[in-house]
């Protein structure tokens, strides 16, 4: 017996978005983030909020990598499997 599958609307999006303009804007939105983030970083900061900054330049370096690198069948070529297929 298969494991139901739980998509999140932001990969039904992905999956929807035929010609790569959402991943995109994601990842350039995601770039802007880091960009701030790092000039945060730059700032004098508290330890704790120091190392806050770390994480979360690194979880958003992740999500752009993700995107990067994830098998979008709009953008890679394959067919789109609707979520009630199996």
């Amino acid at each position: 017996m298969r494991a139901p599958v739980v998509m999140l609307d932001l990969e039904e999006k992905l999956l929807a978005d035929r010609d790569g303009s959402l991943r995109r804007k994601l990842i350039g939105d995601l770039h802007e983030l880091q960009q701030r983030l790092q000039g945060e970083l730059r700032q004098m900061n508290s330890r704790s909020r120091y190392l806050e900054l770390q994480g979360a330049i690194r979880a958003v370096t992740a999500a752009v990598q993700v995107l990067q690198t994830l098998n979008v069948p709009a953008v890679s070529g394959q067919p789109v499997k609707s979520k009630n297929s199996k």
